[in-house]
């Protein structure tokens, strides 16, 4: 039977790139505390749906030109 002692334990603890370990948990910590507000984000989809919609709008009134301007050609012929 074996006694454990104290005095043979060493008083270092050796972790493999300690330094680097506790930089990154400093980062990943600070950026899980962040919290995203709905109102921003809701804006973000907003203001990108209507550029969609002005698109969509453009597209529809060109079409509309170009059909009216091709009936009307057709009739003066």
């Amino acid at each position: 039977m074996q006694i454990k002692d104290f005095e043979n334990k060493s008083s270092t603890i050796d972790t493999p790139n300690s330094s680097i370990d506790t930089n990154k948990s400093l980062k990943n910590s600070n950026q899980a505390s962040q919290r995203v507000d709905i109102n921003v984000l809701k804006s973000r989809l907003r203001e990108k749906e209507n550029i969609i919609l002005k698109k969509n709008i453009l597209i529809l009134i060109s079409c509309l030109t170009l059909i009216i301007a091709a009936g009307i050609s057709v009739t003066y012929l």
